[in-house]
């Protein structure tokens, strides 16, 4: 469970989010929408942590975050960034791999073919497209064992049948019993297999 309360979040003179409250059950998947500059990576980045609220509190499993270890963090979620850039050429695999070595290679082989990754896992990362990218960051997020994923803009540049893919794995994530919040600029009408949405700046 995630709770947000009264929470007001900004970079350095600039506020983006004031006083806003919100709830994110456990086993769901909750979607971020607004427009451009309304804070919906800023609200992302909080819950994991990477900012500091201005005022209120952001809570996973009634505790604040800004209590967590660096530890405690790494075993409750993981993070799937918008924007990633790769300057080393290493392959697909061994990115989606790197610091996953515990994980099963039936858990490696499932992630890269629900995500349609198979036909360039052993490509230079650094030859991709952006929408292969974002498949490759979603893989790295889903390889650990944790109750908690976020996903900043995991559709960006993804073609339909891409989209459906991603959708149909995170629903099937869900009904293992994980939770999703990701930030996307899908519209409201298309959100209808998420849990609940959560609109910024209406």
């Amino acid at each position: 469970m995630i709770e947000i309360k009264g929470v007001t979040l900004g970079y350095g003179t600039r506020t983006v989010i004031v006083n806003f409250s919100a709830a994110v059950p456990s086993a769901s998947i909750a979607a971020i929408v607004g427009r451009n500059g309304a804070g919906k990576s800023t609200l992302l980045a909080a819950i994991a942590g990477d900012i500091e609220t201005t005022a209120g509190e952001i809570s996973i499993n009634g505790k604040a975050v800004t209590t967590y270890s660096s530890a405690e963090l790494a075993a409750t979620f993981s993070l799937a960034q918008q924007s990633h850039t790769y300057w080393m050429a290493y392959s697909v695999r061994d990115v989606i791999e790197l610091g996953h070595e515990e994980v099963s290679s039936e858990r490696f082989k499932s992630l890269v073919t629900a995500l349609n990754i198979d036909g360039f896992i052993d490509q230079p990362v650094t030859t991709l497209s952006g929408g292969q990218l974002q498949r490759v960051e979603i893989a790295r997020s889903l390889m650990r064992d944790v109750p908690l994923v976020l996903l900043d803009e995991p559709f960006a540049s993804q073609d339909l049948a891409s989209i459906e893919k991603i959708k149909k794995l995170l629903l099937s994530e869900k009904a293992l019993g994980k939770t999703f919040v990701i930030v996307t600029h899908a519209r409201e009408e298309d959100l209808s297999w998420c849990d609940q949405i959560i609109i910024l700046g209406a």
